[in-house]
């Protein structure tokens, strides 16, 4: 599992854009809200809250039901945190193996964390000051979700348990932690609100409306450690980043296929049919500038250089028309370097790339573009621009 370093850098985003980020960071958080009301956790709540309503009812008869009940609501808040931090699409389903009581051991570990705390906190009240008890139960509190975090990001216990690694985890959380902790002040609230004051309510609602809370604090922990992962350095199972590095090796697998046909039917001397399938591809594709790029910069290395000159034909005008100067410039340098004879399939390209080399400063490549332009541009309307460009360039 990736580690969090307490001196890991953090992207910085400036000005209007920053704002907009931090805002859509935000709101991003907040969605995960909605995560405990799919249908499989409202299933679940309905289901458990009968079957503790049950078990209430039948006083201590029920106490086992009531242990095993619990037991398998906290190990699934805990499945729906990670599910949550992971970008997993809809929303978790409660297994047989997450139940199994060997399994997930996080809500014992952090069950018994929080009596030892309380336990401690207590003994070193009565040793010094009841206030310094009640503070540092609620610093406990504020850096409950943090620790929880790191665990999630970690996967080790150990690490949640160091401040160091805490701190670092709710620095790097940023505004989407006092969201966190916004969130578990109104849910405390309005669980306080049920509990103590909702005796109008059915027993049975006031158990939904407890859970529902509950698994809303962890929905958005999660949410909030997905939408912050780059700055966590966490690396969840599914994301834009993700999906976007499978697709460029779907598309690299498939630009290689493609590349080992037309390579094949270049050595074996089918010069037409290579360039077709080519320019067919780059027809068809959305963006051909794109497409004449990156199979120019696979075929500028192959051993003869005629397809490499042709590509480059074909997309030296499209990158001058998309004001994509410099690239454009250094295509034609490197050709010119590989074939002196190179030269645009027609005068204007040619003229554009010598007045761009010139405003430049390259000078020799300028030359070196207009040298014989009567020769490859026979009869051509801008010979005499082009003889004046080369005067200018001759002194």
């Amino acid at each position: 599992m990736p580690s969090v370093l307490p001196g890991a850098g953090v992207r910085t985003i400036s000005g209007r854009d920053g704002y907009d980020s931090r805002l859509m960071n935000r709101l991003a958080t907040l969605r995960y809200l909605a995560l405990p009301f799919h249908a499989a956790p409202l299933l679940l709540v309905a289901l458990f809250s009968v079957m503790l309503r049950l078990a209430l009812h039948a006083g201590l008869i029920g106490l086992p039901a009531l242990l095993i009940l619990g037991s398998w609501f906290f190990k699934y808040a805990f499945l729906l945190l990670d599910h949550a931090a992971h970008g997993r699409p809809g929303a978790p389903f409660l297994s047989m193996e997450d139940a199994n009581p060997l399994g997930e051991m996080r809500p014992l570990l952090y069950g018994m964390s929080v009596v030892v705390f309380y336990m401690a906190t207590a003994a070193l009240g009565e040793l010094t000051s009841p206030d310094l008890a009640s503070a540092l139960r609620l610093l406990g509190l504020l850096a409950l979700p943090a620790i929880l975090a790191t665990h999630t990001i970690t996967g080790s216990f150990a690490e949640a348990l160091s401040p160091t690694t805490v701190i670092g985890v709710t620095r790097r959380l940023g505004s989407s932690y006092f969201i966190i902790l916004c969130v578990a002040l109104a849910c405390g609230w309005a669980g306080r609100a049920v509990a103590l004051d909702g005796g109008h309510l059915a027993v049975l609602l006031q158990i939904g409306l407890l859970m529902l809370l509950w698994l809303e604090l962890f929905a958005v922990l999660g949410g909030a450690i997905h939408e912050r992962r780059l700055e966590l350095d966490f690396e969840p199972e599914h994301s834009p980043e993700r999906r976007e590095r499978r697709d460029e090796r779907d598309r690299d697998r498939e630009r290689d296929r493609f590349l080992d046909q037309v390579f094949a039917e270049y050595r074996a001397g089918a010069r037409g049919n290579p360039w077709a399938a080519i320019q067919a591809r780059a027809s068809q594709s959305r963006s051909p500038m794109a497409e004449y790029a990156w199979i120019y910069d696979r075929v500028a290395s192959w051993p003869r250089q005629s397809l490499a000159d042709r590509v480059a034909q074909e997309l030296l005008p499209l990158l001058l028309a998309g004001n994509c100067n410099g690239e454009a410039l250094r295509i034609a340098k490197s050709r010119l370097q590989a074939n002196e004879e190179f030269r645009p399939l027609a005068s204007e390209p040619l003229l554009r790339l010598a007045e761009l080399a010139r405003d430049a400063g390259d000078r020799p490549l300028a030359r070196a573009l207009l040298r014989d332009f009567d020769r490859h541009y026979p009869d051509d309307p801008s010979a005499l621009r082009a003889r004046r460009l080369a005067g200018e360039l001759a002194r």
